[in-house]
């Protein structure tokens, strides 16, 4: 008698990108096992690695969790409330903040499932957060433009300041 190997169990994003054909199991496995052992999410790991497509990745995900889909191209993230959360934990949970409506602030990530990051961003800036999925590649893009831009600016307002400034003894 021939023995089978158990199916492996797969839930959430992973099943989705095996049943979407983007991933066969034992490789969505693996990837889910590695990402947990480097404490990196699994879209993060997927994309570093070449394992998938991250365009492909983010419209699974978005219909898997229901969350919308945002190309960040088109977003002017000079107007960004970028500052409203602290460059760290933009880095440490890979989020964007894109815009803010009223008491909601809405934040580009590639990763719905990270709950964590929109919880501590929520924490921080006393707000309601809700996700919008974005391409994970074009996600860190985004946020090193954004926290450059708002940096730069940041310096020309003080080298503006500065070069008016008059000190009168």
């Amino acid at each position: 008698m021939a023995s089978t190997s158990p199916k492996i169990q797969l839930s959430g994003l992973a099943r989705r990108l095996v049943q979407d054909g983007l991933l066969d199991e034992a490789t969505a496995d693996k990837a889910l096992t590695q990402s947990r052992r480097e404490k990196k999410p699994f879209v993060t790991y997927l994309v570093e690695n070449d394992l998938a497509d991250p365009a492909a990745i983010a419209w699974a995900a978005s219909q898997e969790f229901g969350v919308p889909l945002c190309d960040i191209d088109a977003i002017d993230l000079d107007v960004a409330p970028v500052k409203m959360v602290d460059e760290k934990l933009i880095h440490q949970h890979r989020a964007l903040p894109l815009f803010r409506r009223g008491n909601r602030l809405f934040v580009a990530v590639s990763d719905p499932t990270n709950l964590q990051a929109l919880d501590e961003i929520k924490f921080h800036t006393g707000v309601s957060t809700d996700a919008v999925l974005v391409a994970d590649d074009k996600l860190g893009a985004a946020i090193d433009r954004a926290l450059q831009a708002h940096d730069s600016s940041m310096d020309e307002l003080l080298d503006d300041d500065l070069d008016n400034l008059s000190i009168e003894g």
